[in-house]
């Protein structure tokens, strides 16, 4: 399975006939935005711009019930959510209760990151298989194809290249199996500031390991935030490593708001990840500024206009 089977399939408008006829499918350059910062995209036109983006309802509308988030970001104009572990059935997240109210809510779920062992300790190999399992199921029942992997933690008494190797290890053996089930494992690599106590950050060692690996079902989360924190450089970044890109999550440097309120010149970054061929949805995994969801919601979307982004092209619900 190649990295475009569970993203590409006929384009999902679901906008009024004047709207789409102002988008084509190649991103144009930034168009000036005379429009004041303070003013909100009304709902039905923020709709169709947040059509490429998946709100990540782990880190928007806390503490709200988890179920209730799905609605949530429905009513700021999402179709497409992201979530992290789906089982926790203390707080409600269960793959089948999510995956019944995202359908409720006429939303689909992109990824999902289900909490792995460390990968780089062999002596978890058995815990190893029992969490690959859960994890596919989970998938299955979500109807998602891809889910992100961490498991990177380091381990007192292993040198960083023995934990490299014995992580790397796990996932070729995973692999076969994972290509079977038309599954594709995500790495998604850290960064050293937020993220202390791993090793894996930026874009190496996570690209070696997956070259290695040689497997279409063992690929990147290709988390700009992260990767601006570890390596900067992103575009050249992402074009030296894009072969290895199964997904894609962003946030703004260095707070983790939304793009627009940090360092990252998100129009050109987004642009160029389009031009390069990237058709799928792209991750808000993002704290909105000032725990302003609403304003979140229209500072992407605006965002999304000026560059006249063009939406991922998936299968339809």
């Amino acid at each position: 399975m190649d990295r475009r089977r569970f993203v590409a399939a006929a384009a999902v408008f679901g906008a009024t006939t004047g709207l789409a006829a102002c988008v084509s499918n190649t991103p144009q350059r930034i168009a000036k935005n005379d429009e004041p910062t303070t003013t909100l995209m009304p709902l039905e036109e923020r709709k169709f711009w947040l059509s490429s983006f998946a709100c990540n309802i782990e880190q928007w509308f806390r503490p709200m019930p988890f179920l209730e988030r799905i609605n949530a970001a429905k009513a700021l104009g999402f179709s497409a959510v992201e979530i992290w572990n789906p089982n926790n059935p203390k707080i409600g997240k269960t793959p089948g209760a999510i995956a019944a109210r995202a359908k409720q809510q006429g939303v689909r779920v992109t990824s999902y990151s289900p909490n792995p062992p460390n990968f780089a300790d062999l002596t978890k190999t058995q815990e190893f298989w029992e969490w690959l399992d859960i994890a596919i199921a989970s998938g299955k029942a979500l109807n998602v194809s891809n889910f992100n992997v961490t498991g990177h933690k380091i381990i007192e008494g292993l040198s960083n290249e023995q934990m490299i190797e014995n992580y790397t290890k796990m996932l070729k053996l995973a692999a076969p199996r994972l290509e079977d089930e038309n599954m594709v494992a995500t790495i998604e690599p850290y960064n050293p500031f937020s993220h202390k106590g791993h090793f894996i950050y930026g874009n190496e060692p996570a690209l070696s390991i997956c070259r290695e690996v040689n497997s279409p079902s063992v690929k990147i989360n290709w988390d700009f935030f992260h990767m601006q924190r570890t390596n900067g450089n992103l575009i050249t970044n992402l074009e030296n490593g894009f072969d290895q890109v199964a997904y894609i999550q962003l946030a703004d440097s260095p707070n983790r708001n939304q793009p627009g309120t940090g360092e990252v010149a998100y129009e050109k970054v987004l642009i160029r990840l389009r031009e390069l061929g990237y058709t799928g949805f792209i991750g808000a995994e993002f704290f909105p500024e000032n725990k302003d969801a609403q304003r979140a919601a229209s500072d992407i979307a605006k965002l999304a206009k000026r560059i006249n982004l063009s939406p991922p092209l998936v299968k339809s619900l």
